[in-house]
């Protein structure tokens, strides 16, 4: 059973009224993936920036309602249901705070806080007040990780035995390498590689290895990752902001193999799936039509309305306050494996 919606059904009367907390990059990408759901099952009410100029600039280039110059304020806006947080992930943690604590819905970009007890926090406190709340891993909503999730589970290329994924990007921007921003190759891109692992084993490691190198006590910039699950199964998983390879996802089952489109296996378009004795692979193809790539800042951005319609989905079709795709438990477990990622980095 699917629990994603067809991003093409019928236009809805009841539209979820959001928020915007931060006008940056993704936020903007994040906004025009909105404009291009073709349900119209959401209105842009209000966009929240540090600086007052910087909002009024997004909310008129994104035809929001109104805009305020502090979080606080967009906290406060009554007609606000839900949140979309976009800002640097040191600050989730204290942002997703306020706007619980003020009742509204949350969503969350990745990673959702910077340690486990705060990602534990967050849950148990939107359980508490009765919110939905999600981390925002856009991937996990694309068709082509839904697919893969389909053939998985049906068998196609047998019993899944080893998750390969790698994300390095060698020119990495300035706030990926200071601290007091959250700066990791880990954080920043690692994390994409892990959730991979964690969407198609759906269960904790029993064992986790790592080795990595730092630029600073904090701020991994090369990370190699050893995973080993219930019954064997294995992920290897590496990232860096220090060096190139191309960035590769591969799926290894008893009876074939799955390889996720490179170099954008984050957020892809297709998939080829390789069985044993077959001379030619199925190309499984999924086109983000109808929407300007030079308008986006990042590849595929307009991948987010997917995530975008399986939210609203959740409120009001499957009145939910806990997605069945990034479930509170996936959540705990990328924090809880990161963690202790963290715990050998900075003993090493």
């Amino acid at each position: 059973m699917s629990f994603l919606p067809n991003c093409q059904e019928k236009m809805v009367s009841d539209p979820l009224r959001w928020g915007f907390c931060c006008a940056g990059k993704i936020a903007n990408d994040f906004s025009l993936a909105m404009d291009n759901v073709a349900s119209n099952g959401h209105r842009k009410v209000a966009v929240a920036a540090r600086n007052l100029d910087k909002a009024e600039q997004f909310s008129e280039s994104h035809k929001f309602e109104r805009y305020y110059g502090t979080y606080s304020e967009l906290a406060a806006d009554k007609d606000v249901e839900i949140v979309y947080i976009s800002s640097l992930h040191p600050q989730h943690y204290e942002l997703c705070k306020m706007f619980l604590a003020k009742g509204k819905h949350v969503l969350c970009e990745k990673p959702l806080t910077m340690n486990l007890l705060h990602t534990l926090d967050l849950i148990q406190m939107a359980k508490e007040k009765k919110l939905f709340f999600m981390e925002g891993f856009w991937s996990r909503f694309f068709p082509v990780y839904q697919k893969i999730k389909q053939c998985v589970e049906n068998g196609e290329i047998g019993e899944i035995r080893q998750v390969h994924a790698h994300f390095h990007v060698n020119n990495p921007s300035e706030r990926m390498t200071a601290a007091e921003l959250g700066g990791s190759a880990w954080y920043d891109i690692g994390v994409y590689c892990l959730n991979l692992a964690d969407f198609i084993y759906d269960s904790y490691p029993t064992q986790i290895s790592a080795v990595s190198d730092r630029l600073s006590e904090t701020v991994d910039k090369d990370m190699v990752v050893s995973l080993k699950y219930e019954g064997g199964k294995l992920a290897s998983l590496s990232t860096s902001i220090s060096c190139s390879r191309p960035n590769t996802a591969i799926i290894c089952g008893t009876k074939g193999y799955i390889e996720i489109e490179p170099p954008l296996f984050n957020c892809p378009t297709e998939f080829e799936m390789f069985k044993d004795g077959d001379s030619q692979p199925t190309k499984h193809t999924f086109d983000l039509s109808n929407y300007r790539a030079e308008d986006y800042v990042y590849p595929h951005g307009d991948g987010f309305k997917y995530e975008i319609e399986h939210v609203r989905h959740c409120m009001r079709e499957l009145q939910v306050l806990e997605s069945p795709v990034m479930t509170f438990a996936a959540t705990e477990r990328l924090a809880r494996v990161t963690d202790e990622l963290m715990r050998q980095m900075t003993n090493a």
